[in-house]
């Protein structure tokens, strides 16, 4: 499965999985973040990434084009209707592999019931970033941000 099905396969497993409480695509877009940098371990956000999608620091905190284009084209297809909270328009297959899973399941437990908002500020910091240095940032790669924070 190529990352693009993945990500899609993984955003409809959160709407189904989530409810109401998935909001709308801010929550979804910190959750896919999470899924790809957050080491429960290490409790902390590394560089190692699950799937592949770059983020990048934009309006709402951490930000990814490619999870964004995913949304976009479930959308067009059909299988998500826009609008707050998102929601599955029918029955969707969905398939992805059992130990992805059972990390988005863990991402799902630790973060699923927080706020898009709450999501928003809480990676920036995990970023080092507050709210109010966030457009200090603006465009600037995760991956750069924690070479930074590494040296």
């Amino acid at each position: 499965m190529n990352k693009r099905e993945l990500t899609k396969n993984i955003i409809l497993y959160l709407i189904q999985t989530l409810g109401d409480k998935i909001e709308g695509k801010k929550k979804i877009m910190k959750l896919m973040f999470l899924l790809e940098h957050y080491d429960f371990k290490l409790k902390k956000i590394v560089e190692n990434q699950n799937i592949g999608n770059e983020f990048f620091i934009y309006y709402y905190g951490v930000f990814s084009t490619e999870v964004m284009q995913s949304i976009s084209g479930l959308t067009s297809e059909g299988k998500i209707k826009d609008g707050l909270p998102l929601k599955l328009s029918s029955s969707v297959s969905i398939k992805f592999d059992g130990g992805l899973q059972n990390k988005v399941d863990e991402i799902i437990s630790k973060f699923g019931d927080i706020s898009g908002y709450k999501l928003e500020v809480g990676t920036l910091k995990m970023l080092g970033i507050t709210p109010s240095d966030k457009d200090k940032h603006m465009g600037e790669s995760v991956k750069d941000i924690l070479a930074k924070r590494r040296q």
